[in-house]
């Protein structure tokens, strides 16, 4: 049984073909050419073959040996038409579609043709001239998959209504470019992604979106599904969470369903994985990640994923898998400024609605550093408590209501930070924001850079302007390499540590 779900004749393909229409060729026709696609199926050929009621049934016998979902993707698109040797003639509207109708369902439609006209053969070939697809047509309808149950009958799936597109997926059409709001710690990640959204396939691919939790990862990569539907609406877009891909991979092993699976994550335009760090460890689901990533990128495709980590950070990743990640772009969203923060909080409150005063937008930007989810939900819950108290919203008011919500938020400035470091290292503070570069002052430099990057939660350009202006690579460099040299330095991390603790008390 290749390719299939369902069990059907071994005879093979070339038995197929070679049936006896060669000795129905009419002499007064011209010899077919694979390049032109034959006259459409409008009536009965000369040899009395009713071409349309065959088709028709030839459809009808298909629903009933594979899946809906199968038949979605692959049946439904099918355009069908008669050579001028009386073959049935398949037409799909790209490559990669015809090599996969070839290889996995080209024994079932010789099956079911063969009990509709015993003699009538047909090929599978590329539609040139291919029709704009249908919604009702996408790959977004899957059913639900059911246990096999043995029988001497094919096993059949029911078919389920057609969904509209991207019904199961969840793209929040409020994730838009419009409502992301840009600044110099994600101004890269989004002009990549809206390059992406603008040009699938071509621009950057795959792109790699790498931040932390709460920075936008999953609104960006939503922005560039809801761009492409929108600037396309045949496009066929799948965004998924890696959760509900690993979750796909198992079911399709346990019920032998991984051709559906296949169909489903390779007949797309633009494929959308969101947290990829959950892969590690998982090799069945990192095989067929591998094999789809190559599929698609082979065929022009467009692939985006975001992580919280970065590929050489993901641990258990088959290094094939971390090389294709590596392919393309990799831009990260970096915790947002005190200007962005400002800006955020004051589109929120403009979409919701809410009027809010400059000092309140401040002092909620300034309490949430490092997440812009509870930067959010910060202005949620005192603009709520305002109006349910019937109170005014006022810098107090805000100080109340997220007092619990934030315990010591706001108190480890970078000024604490570097005072405390300087203490430990025996500096000054000017030392750390002059530009002397002796290993006495860049050390200790470096290891404030680092702490104020970990525990005050700010953004690099911010830590680049505390220390004197310096440019955000600087910060950003300075972080990285304290970072792997605590790895290595057993001295360097004691000294680290004790600063921290001295932070805490």
């Amino acid at each position: 049984m290749k390719g299939n779900v369902h069990p059907y004749s071994a005879r093979t393909c070339q038995e197929e073909t070679c049936c006896t229409m060669k000795s129905r060729q009419l002499a007064s026709s011209a010899p077919f050419m694979d390049e032109k696609l034959p006259r459409p199926l409008t009536s009965f050929n000369s040899q009395g073959i009713d071409s349309v009621n065959t088709w028709s049934n030839l459809k009808a016998a298909l629903r009933d040996r594979v899946s809906s979902q199968v038949y979605a993707a692959w049946i439904a698109q099918i355009r069908a038409s008669e050579s001028s040797q009386g073959e049935l003639v398949l037409a799909l509207p790209d490559r990669f579609a015809v090599d996969w109708v070839r290889d996995h369902y080209r024994d079932v439609i010789a099956e079911c043709l063969r009990e509709i006209d015993p003699k009538l053969s047909f090929k599978v070939v590329l539609d040139p001239d291919p029709q704009p697809k249908p919604p009702e047509t996408g790959l977004e309808t899957r059913p639900k998959v059911q246990p096999e149950v043995p029988s001497s009958q094919p096993a059949r799936v029911e078919p389920t209504p057609s969904a509209p597109p991207d019904a199961e997926f969840s793209i929040n059409e409020k994730y838009t470019f419009d409502a992301f709001v840009v600044g110099d710690s994600n101004k890269l990640a989004a002009a990549a992604a809206k390059s992406v959204a603008e040009n699938p396939g071509s621009a950057y691919n795959p792109l790699f979106v790498f931040g932390r939790v709460g920075l936008g990862k999953t609104h960006l990569i939503q922005a560039i599904a809801n761009t492409v539907r929108r600037r396309n609406p045949h496009s066929v877009v799948r965004y998924q969470t890696t959760e509900k891909f690993v979750n796909d991979v198992v079911q399709g092993i346990r019920f032998e369903r991984m051709n559906d699976l296949r169909a489903t994550y390779r007949h797309c335009d633009v494929l959308l994985i969101d947290d990829i760090q959950f892969i590690a460890g998982k090799e069945a689901c990192q095989a067929e990640f591998f094999h789809t990533f190559n599929a698609l990128h082979q065929s022009g495709k467009q692939v985006v994923v975001t992580s919280d980590k970065l590929p050489h950070e993901i641990p258990d990743l088959e290094e094939r898998v971390r090389s294709r990640f590596i392919w393309g772009l990799i831009v990260d969203l970096q915790p947002p400024e005190l200007e962005t923060r400002m800006a955020i909080v004051k589109k929120k409150a403009d979409v919701d609605g809410i009027e809010l005063p400059d000092e309140v937008a401040m002092f909620i930007a300034q309490s949430v550093r490092s997440n812009v989810r509870e930067l959010e939900g910060c202005l949620i819950r005192v603009s709520a408590y305002a109006q349910l108290s019937g109170r005014q919203l006022t810098i107090e008011l805000a100080r109340s209501v997220l007092r619990d919500v934030l315990p010591g938020k706001g108190q480890l400035t970078l000024d604490a930070i570097m005072k405390t470091t300087c203490k430990f290292f025996d500096v000054r503070v000017s030392d750390l924001k002059g530009s002397k570069r002796a290993r006495a002052i860049a050390q200790p430099r470096q290891v404030a850079m680092y702490l104020c990057r970990k525990h005050a939660g700010a953004s690099y350009p911010e830590i680049g302007k505390a220390f004197g202006g310096k440019d955000h690579t600087t910060a950003l460099n300075a972080y990285n390499r304290i970072r792997d040299r605590i790895e290595q330095e057993h001295e360097l991390k004691r000294q680290v540590e004790l600063i921290e603790n001295n932070l805490v008390e």
